[in-house]
């Protein structure tokens, strides 16, 4: 994809889709055979870990009798975010060069439309759990069934700040059992397993972002949220099964933290790849091997 163009109506079509997780299928075995190489129970029993400790943290902020009380005085709320929200407290506090934008983006933004923004997500996770099926869930043969769609929604997010990132650290950092991560090593993943593949798309990958003017490519952070949940569900799948072949059994309360994990491992094994594609052109060419 490039940017400032939309996305192509092509990517939501049945052969499209098709096309993309047989390639999925092809390449989840050697990505696979190299985690399994790693003690996985260990590996999974410390992502857990991790998460539950965090979830805290989450739980808090999203916890809609605590916003409710900031009706009172929503410009408070914007210090509150920037103190008690885990990933966004991550992002202004990184020294990265590339979160410059996001601070900047962050101070401008108010109290209100950050609440206003918080409590739909909030409210969409409590209702989408509260009609959750399990089983139902592990069974969907269509993006469209998995009702995600409304995440796209202008409501559910704030110019520069509150992004499908940030929203999808929000509602998986509560809810690991109903919404996958969309991270930027989840959505990088899904470009490697997909074999990095074009499938006739004009713009390129679906799971790229081209900068023409930068001469960068990063992942596609404005990828739609039902083909990533899509996706991310037939990948943990695959994922599920091929633990099960080893004895190691999956509780559906973490469901997307072992994928989150498999998802981590994937980018890690392609780290300098991804090193490469997120260079600008005139970095490269300033290198003295260029």
């Amino acid at each position: 994809m490039i940017r400032g163009k939309e996305i192509e109506k092509q990517v939501y079509e049945p052969q499209h889709i098709q096309q993309v997780l047989a390639e999925i299928n092809h390449n989840f075995p050697k990505y696979f055979h190299s985690f399994a190489a790693q003690p996985l129970e260990a590996l999974f029993s410390k992502a857990i870990q991790d998460y539950e400790k965090e979830q805290i943290a989450y739980r808090a902020y999203l916890s809609m009798q605590a916003l409710h009380e900031f009706e009172a005085d929503p410009n408070a709320f914007k210090k509150y975010t920037k103190n008690k929200c885990p990933i966004i407290h991550r992002c202004l506090q990184s020294q990265d060069e590339v979160m410059r934008q996001y601070k900047i983006s962050f101070n401008m933004s108010t109290g209100r439309q950050l609440l206003d923004a918080v409590k739909n997500i909030a409210r969409f996770g409590l209702d989408y759990a509260a009609s959750f099926n399990d089983e139902q869930h592990e069974n969907v043969e269509s993006y469209s069934e998995l009702g995600l769609e409304p995440l796209n929604e202008g409501k559910y997010g704030t110019v520069g700040v509150i992004g499908y990132g940030v929203q999808s650290s929000l509602l998986y950092g509560l809810y690991a059992r109903y919404f996958a991560h969309r991270s930027q090593n989840a959505v990088w993943s899904l470009y490697f397993l997909s074999g990095r593949k074009e499938f006739d798309l004009l713009d390129g990958s679906e799971f790229l972002m081209v900068e023409p003017n930068l001469g960068t490519c990063e992942q596609n952070y404005f990828y739609p949220a039902e083909l990533f949940g899509f996706y991310s569900l037939q990948v943990f799948r695959m994922l599920k099964s091929a633990c099960q072949e080893k004895g190691i059994t999956f509780y559906d309360r973490h469901r997307y933290v072992y994928l989150s994990t498999f998802s981590d491992h994937i980018a890690g094994t392609h780290r300098e790849d991804i090193n490469c594609f997120t260079r600008s052109s005139v970095d490269v060419e300033s290198r003295p091997w260029f």
